[in-house]
């Protein structure tokens, strides 16, 4: 009798009945949900303790920052940054959240997609930076702030060459963790050594883009070992299927990012006389944005597994997002209440008079944080379904029309009206997110987890008072001790056991490399 190698040579082969040596091995996350488990721990682990790392670090530079140029030469830090941030944003979300979706579906592409993102991005980065320049030229009286602003451009450059999305479409977050600490690192120690007062002020952007290009470089080291050196095309067909394929997602990025910046740079815009009336809004501003980016982080952690979860089990996936939620707001629910009790007395901790009435801006600000993490997280939620372009709309509403509410809403209130605004246009988003989500029939149950985090919170709240009276830190620490006595009492920490199940539900094993490729008519 013939072998069953030279019988299958005599027969033409079926699709069903390729040899074994044609198909690669199934990756672990895919025939183990354990592992795929273990792989979204590590990632939101890696990701998390390096945000910590670099918010630590971050709120300690931002605050020397803050007592070394004042008021005013902060206001022109802060200002320069926002409008220079928005359009990062523009050169990296253009791209990156489509390719990273894409590279975690099919890993191959990994070389062809990364020399036209290149591409790509660098003619935008310099079509952005030559019409920032020239736009600050004509509108910047201060030659001295026409410089900051150029020099916080030469970031879109940085951010062009990028490859970081290669990491995140293929969940290896480690990385990542490490560059982003390196340019932490860079940043922080270069403005703590040579930024000593306001005559140095444009050495803060030098050594921000030199931070940056230092980790970024770490990254490109790790690609250059594993692929080769990328090859930019530039291809107007490329384009036209990023633009096809990727406009709601693009307008989904670029929406948020203005939602984020648009009170400090409209603020900036009408004070760009006092320079310390934008110091005072950007304090606060900034405060509230390193405790934003936390959660986002954890997004951006959990999108591809979530993105797989609902195109496979869709029943874990919405438990996936359910948790997701949860976990949101028990860590920033006390961190918004605890930050409102204490708003004054942080910022008294800046020592100077410059920031006088930021404590109010700080206190109403902070609970932009939750509500902005939740409204993106719906919108997060819907680019993982395919389904962006079910709540797209109610966002680009919010990104136009916030510009102009925050204008009026400061021109009759004060700085504190312009910060309100953002809360309008952020509860007005989770709403609608939520009205999309059950549309679909995916709307998470979040509204009932919210009863330990709130009644932790206010258990916590008469602790934080009574402590402030010695000093602040000392409040701090006193109720965060107290929301995790009171929240493990309640059996609110018992819940982290459910968020991690969440996210690697218990399948069926997934069929075997050789059972897949048996004809189902075959006999064994």
């Amino acid at each position: 009798m013939a072998s069953p190698t030279l019988s299958q040579r005599r027969r033409p082969l079926t699709p069903l009945k390729r040899p074994l040596r044609s198909r690669p091995p199934l990756p672990a996350e895919v025939t183990c949900p354990r592992a795929r488990g273990r792989r979204i721990a590590s990632n939101v682990a890696y990701l998390s303790l390096a945000e910590l790392f670099c918010r630590a670090c971050s709120v300690f530079v931002t605050l020397a920052l803050m007592k070394r140029l004042g008021g005013s030469g902060y206001g022109r830090v802060e200002f320069a940054f926002s409008v220079v941030f928005w359009l990062v944003l523009l050169v990296r979300d253009s791209s990156d959240v489509m390719v990273a979706r894409e590279l975690s579906r099919h890993p191959r592409l990994i070389r062809p997609l990364v020399d036209h993102v290149l591409a790509f991005k660098t003619f935008l980065a310099v079509t952005l930076f030559s019409v920032l320049t020239l736009v600050g030229w004509f509108t910047l009286k201060d030659r001295s702030d026409w410089s900051i602003l150029t020099l916080y451009g030469l970031m879109l450059f940085t951010t062009a060459i990028g490859l970081d999305f290669v990491y995140r479409g293929t969940e290896r977050m480690g990385l990542l963790a490490v560059s982003l600490c390196l340019r932490t690192i860079f940043y922080g120690a270069g403005v703590l050594a040579f930024v000593g007062d306001a005559s140095r002020i444009t050495w803060v952007p030098i050594f921000l883009t030199v931070g940056e290009a230092g980790g970024i470089g770490l990254i490109w080291l790790s690609y250059l070992r594993t692929y080769r050196m990328p090859r930019p095309r530039f291809s107007f067909r490329f384009i036209s299927i990023l633009v096809q394929r990727g406009k709601i997602v693009c307008a989904i990025q670029l929406s948020q990012a203005l939602i984020i910046a648009a009170d400090v740079l409209v603020v900036g815009m009408m004070s760009l006389s006092t320079w310390g009336d934008v110091g005072r809004y950007g304090a606060q501003y900034r405060m509230v944005t390193i405790i934003l980016t936390f959660g986002m982080i954890v997004q951006h952690a959990t999108f591809p597994t979530l993105a797989r979860l609902w195109r496979h089990h869709p029943d874990a996936g919405r438990d996936a997002l359910d948790s997701l939620v949860e976990a949101l707001m028990t860590t920033l629910t006390p961190l918004a209440v605890g930050v409102t009790l204490l708003a004054e007395p942080l910022v008294g901790l800046l020592g100077s008079s410059d920031y006088d009435g930021a404590g109010l801006l700080l206190a109403v600000g902070i609970w932009r944080a939750p509500l902005l993490n939740v409204a993106f997280c719906y919108q997060t939620t819907l680019i993982a379904l395919n389904r962006e372009t079910v709540g797209v709309g109610s966002l680009i509403v919010a990104a136009i029309g916030i510009g102009p509410l925050v204008y009026l809403m400061r021109t009759q209130f004060g700085l504190v009206g312009a910060t309100a605004a953002v809360l309008i246009v952020a509860l007005a988003l989770v709403i609608a997110g939520f009205h999309s989500l059950a549309r679909e029939g995916r709307q998470p149950a979040w509204h009932h987890h919210l009863g330990r985090p709130l009644f932790a919170s206010l258990a916590m709240a008469p602790v934080c008072l009574f402590l402030v009276q010695w000093h602040v830190v000392l409040a701090v620490f006193g109720g965060a001790a107290t929301y995790l006595l009171v929240l493990l009492a309640t059996g609110g920490l018992d819940r982290t056991r459910h968020w991690r199940a969440a996210f690697h539900p218990i399948e069926s094993p997934a069929p075997s490399p050789a059972r897949a490729e048996v004809s189902p008519g075959s006999k064994m």
